[in-house]
């Protein structure tokens, strides 16, 4: 076989040994060199372990990156294993592979009947089956990575599915055809090596059949030490924060079974029963300024038709003064026109609400700025900021980078049809828009969370909505603000789709963004008491 580029492959479909095997097929099917890949950790993503090589079959040891430094740490091993399965199972080894990923750019899976694996020790890895997959993203460091994509062909004939993969922009398998190169019912390993410098591995399917590419698993192992990332989150903020306090042991409010069914009904009673997912718009805009980004005035645009400029925009703290607004910004679509400008360097944060361009640059209804972010909870200085509990938006926003690697390690933003009056809120907001006179209604600033005793395998959730419960399990939602319905809200994706010619949520999201949470079960939800854990 001829190499193609960076990317090699090399296939496996035999019931035996751990080791992969390789089988030589036409270079009509594979542009790769042919190469074997060798034993190695492959462990739950993303993990980062010794450096030492590890036999395959060893138990799952190392440690997953959660932290917040921008730096990176010590170069070690980068390994993730995933399979299509609803949550994580464990193989015969002991091995743990985590639920079925985001990027498969589906929330469509099955079960299939396998006959044969390349690993005995593995089948139950390729037992479920993503379909109508798009291909596999993760965020790794940059270095040289073997993939090795499992396959399983549940139905078809030779000729009926057919796809090309591509690994990094090259392709390494031409009309890929399961059901001809493995037949069906029978596992089948495509084994790629291939170097990433962006710091995404991207694999995709182009479909050529009727049928399209299905996927049971993938793992993920890099060939030596790479630098282990560690900022997952989307800005940083004070470790004690309660956007990053796990409450999955927290006492409840006495009236937490009342307040629930309160927030229940206006989910069941509106929008066909179905959470919204802000994806699109009414969601954060989060753009990264650096110290040599340009540093303007943000005009003033009066909405509220107040009689004069308010204090404190261009006096006193001046929030609209000396605002570094990269040349690239946007503002999320939607009446709100939300934007977010962390930088980093300086540890600022600033939100403001209704940006638009005008024709001397920005201007803006409203916002402020956080000094020091990273000692800060995520609250605005009384009566500044975004959103109408004070609260910053861009800490509560489901990211693109965190939704790739499969895990949200925070409290969520989310946004209410009903709160509480405004002359009643709880820690950590600062003031509240609430209008409900019922005495159960969640307050802006309270926190819930899902019931961390049920098991999630029992509500059909999408692969999205799977990871935002299990984050509501350990970390909750933080009730933010009022909106037309009850809505999380994600990290916007046009800044990486006028850099790629594609919005990450298409993908993320596996399909329409209204039905991405679907099945969520807001009745299982519980609310923690007034000013939970405030000092």
């Amino acid at each position: 076989m001829c190499q193609r580029g960076n990317a090699a492959a090399t296939h496996s479909a035999r019931e035996g040994p751990a080791l992969f095997t390789q089988i030589r097929l036409a270079s009509s099917h594979i542009a790769g060199r042919a190469t074997i890949a060798t034993a190695s950790a492959l462990l739950l993503a993303p993990v980062f372990v010794a450096a030492a090589a590890v036999p395959n079959n060893a138990p799952t040891t190392g440690k997953t990156s959660t932290t917040q430094n921008t730096a990176a740490r010590p170069a070690s091993v980068f390994a993730v294993r995933a399979s299509s399965h609803t949550g994580a199972v464990r193989d015969a080894s002991g091995k743990l592979w985590e639920r079925m990923p985001l990027t498969f750019g589906t929330t469509q899976r099955s079960a299939v009947t396998v006959t044969s694996v390349p690993s005995p020790r593995e089948r139950i890895a390729y037992q479920s089956l993503a379909n109508n997959a798009t291909g596999y993203q993760l965020p790794v460091p940059k270095g040289t990575y073997r993939v090795r994509l499992m396959f399983v062909e549940p139905s078809a004939a030779p000729g009926e599915r057919v796809f090309d993969i591509t690994a990094e922009n090259r392709k390494v398998a031409n009309r890929f055809d399961i059901a001809r190169v493995a037949g069906r019912n029978r596992g089948y390993d495509l084994n790629i090596t291939t170097r990433v410098t962006d710091g995404l591995l991207n694999i995709k399917f182009t479909s050529r059949s009727a049928k399209k590419p299905v996927i049971s698993a993938v793992t993920v192992t890099s060939r030596g030490k790479v630098a282990t990332p560690t900022n997952t989150r989307v800005v940083k903020l004070d470790a004690r924060s309660p956007f990053y306090t796990p409450i999955d042991k927290a006492p409840l409010a006495a009236n937490s079974e009342q307040s629930i069914a309160h927030l229940a009904s206006q989910v069941h009673d509106n929008w066909g029963g179905t959470a919204a997912t802000n994806a699109y718009e009414f969601n954060g805009a989060v753009n990264i300024a650096t110290g040599k980004t340009p540093r303007i005035r943000v005009g003033f645009h009066n909405c509220q038709k107040k009689p004069s400029t308010p204090a404190g925009l261009y006096d006193g703290p001046k929030y609209f003064v000396n605002v570094p607004v990269p040349a690239n910004a946007t503002a999320a679509r939607g009446s709100d026109g939300e934007m977010s400008i962390y930088n980093p360097a300086t540890d600022q944060l600033w939100e403001f609400w209704q940006m638009r361009r005008n024709t001397n640059g920005w201007e803006a209804c409203w916002g402020g700025r956080i000094d020091k972010l990273s000692t800060n909870i995520g609250q605005f200085t009384f009566p500044y900021g975004v959103s109408a509990s004070g609260l910053a938006m861009a800490p509560g926003l489901i990211g693109i980078d965190e939704a790739r690697r499969g895990t949200i390690n925070h409290a969520m933003y989310l946004a209410v049809l009903d709160s509480h009056r405004w002359d009643k809120f709880s820690w950590p907001a600062n003031r509240s828009d609430g209008i409900s006179t019922n005495p159960n209604a969640l307050m802006e600033g309270q926190r819930i969370r899902l019931d961390p005793t049920i098991n999630l395998n029992d509500y059909n959730l999408t692969p999205f909505g799977r990871m935002v419960a299990e984050a509501a399990q350990k970390y909750g939602f933080i009730i933010s603000d009022r909106s037309g319905a009850v809505a999380v809200a994600t990290q916007d994706g046009r800044a990486e789709q006028a850099r790629t010619g594609t919005n990450p949520w298409n993908t993320l999201l596996g399909g329409p963004a209204y039905s991405a949470l679907k099945n969520f079960p807001w009745d299982k939800m519980q609310a923690l008491p007034k000013d939970y854990g405030k000092n």
